[in-house]
C-alpha cells in the first residue's frame, strides 16, 4: 500500500521517530515523505517567528506549495498528518482528494500555546485524530469530532532510549533536558542551592546560566541535546527530571517514558496520569521542590547496585506498558477508522 507521511523531519525530533518507526511496523508498504520543515527553515527569521505564532506569511505559504507539488503523483491509501498546523484548506482538499484515509498526530496541545485556525478548520476533514492530550478531549468534541478521536500516550523509541552499556559509570546527579520555563527553573534552582548536581539542556536557559554559571553542581548541556545524545544524557544520571509545563495543564510528557526507558529513574510530579503509569515503586513522585530536594538526596546516597534496581523497575513498566513508538503506531493503524 502506498502510504505519505507529512511532518517534521529534522533529525532528533520526534515526528521523525514516529516516521521511521511507520515504516518499520508496516513491512511492504511503500511509504512517500514530505518535509513541512524544511520551508521553514529555509524562510527569514521574521518569516519563520510570524509563521510559529500566528500561523501565517511567506513561510506558512512555501509550506504548503511544497506539499501540494509532492502530493502531485499517485495516490495514497493512508496520508499521516503530523502535527498538521500549517496546512490551509487547499493543501487539505488537495490531501482529501488523493488520501483514502486521513489521520492526524499530534504529541502537542492542539487548543493552547499550538493553536491553528488551519487546524480548526481541517478537523472535518480527518478520518482519525489522535491526541496525546486527554484534558483537549472536550476541545475536539466541541468541534464535532468526538466519534473521530483517539487518545494514546507519549511514548520513546525502543532503538533509541535505550540504558548505557554496563561499564558506563552513572553520574550521581539529576537530568533534564527541555525548554526553560519558571517553575522549571525555580525547580533547579532548588536542587543546586542544596548542593545537588543538576546536567541541564534546552533552550532558553541563559539567565538562569548567568545566576548559576559559576555553582560546580551545574552543568549545561547546550540547546540543542537531541537524538543519540540526548539518550546518552538521561542515561547517565541517575535521577531524569519529567518536568511537567505550567504553561497549560499537562499530565505527562514524552519525558515520562523516555527517562525510564533510557535506565534513569524517573522523578516526576503526581497526576491522574503519572499516577496511573506508574507505582509508588516505580517512579520517584515529588509534590513541590523542597520535598523534590529531600527525596533526591536521601536517594543519589543509596548504593550503585539500589538505585540500579529501581531504575529498572520503572524500565520494565515502560516495557510491560507498550509504551514504545512500535507499540502505539501498530495500535493507531489497527483502528478501524485509518483502514483504507
Amino acid at each position: 500500500m502506498k502510504a505519505v507521511y507529512i511532518g517534521i523531519l529534522t533529525a532528533g525530533t520526534t515526528s521523525r521517530m514516529r516516521a521511521e518507526r511507520l515504516r518499520v511496523v508496516t513491512p511492504g508498504w511503500e511509504w512517500s515523505w514530505i518535509d513541512t520543515d524544511g520551508p521553514m527553515r529555509a524562510g527569514a527569521r521574521v518569516w519563520r517567528s510570524l509563521a510559529f505564532r500566528w500561523k501565517r506569511g511567506p513561510v506558512v505559504a512555501a509550506i504548503n506549495r511544497e506539499v501540494r507539488r509532492q502530493l502531485s503523483g499517485e495516490g495514497h491509501g493512508l496520508a499521516w498528518v503530523d502535527k498538521g498546523v500549517f496546512l490551509d484548506a487547499t493543501t487539505m482538499g488537495c490531501l482529501r482528494a488523493r488520501a483514502k484515509r486521513l489521520v492526524h498526530f499530534t504529541p502537542d496541545t492542539a487548543f493552547f500555546q499550538n493553536r491553528s485556525r488551519w487546524f480548526e478548520a481541517a478537523i472535518r476533514d480527518y478520518d482519525l485524530l489522535v491526541t496525546t492530550k486527554s484534558f483537549e478531549a472536550g476541545h475536539y468534541e466541541a468541534r464535532g469530532a468526538g466519534e473521530r478521536l483517539l487518545l494514546t500516550t507519549q511514548g520513546y523509541d525502543g532503538t533509541l532510549h535505550r540504558p548505557p552499556a554496563p561499564a558506563v559509570e552513572r553520574r550521581r546527579e539529576l537530568a533534564f533536558v527541555g525548554l526553560a520555563e519558571a517553575d522549571r527553573e525555580q525547580c533547579v534552582g532548588a536542587l543546586l542551592d542544596a548542593g545537588l548536581a543538576v546536567r541541564v539542556g534546552g533552550r532558553g536557559w541563559g539567565r538562569f546560566r548567568e545566576r548559576y554559571g559559576s555553582c560546580p553542581h551545574f552543568h549545561f548541556e547546550g540547546e540543542a541535546v537531541f537524538g543519540a545524545d540526548y539518550a546518552r544524557l538521561l542515561g547517565g544520571s541517575w535521577i531524569g527530571l519529567g518536568l511537567l509545563s505550567k504553561r497549560f495543564p499537562e499530565l505527562h510528557t514524552t519525558r515520562t517514558f523516555e527517562i525510564p526507558a533510557c535506565g534513569a529513574i524517573l522523578a516526576t510530579e503526581r497526576t491522574v496520569e503519572t499516577g496511573d503509569f506508574f507505582g509508588a515503586d516505580e517512579a520517584l513522585f515529588f509534590e513541590g521542590h523542597a520535598n523534590l530536594v529531600d527525596l533526591a538526596r536521601e536517594l543519589l546516597q543509596r548504593p550503585a547496585g539500589e538505585l540500579a534496581a529501581l531504575a529498572e523497575i520503572g524500565r520494565n513498566r515502560v516495557l510491560q506498558d507498550g509504551r514504545d513508538y512500535d507499540s502505539i503506531l501498530t495500535k493507531i493503524l489497527s483502528d478501524p477508522r485509518a483502514q483504507p
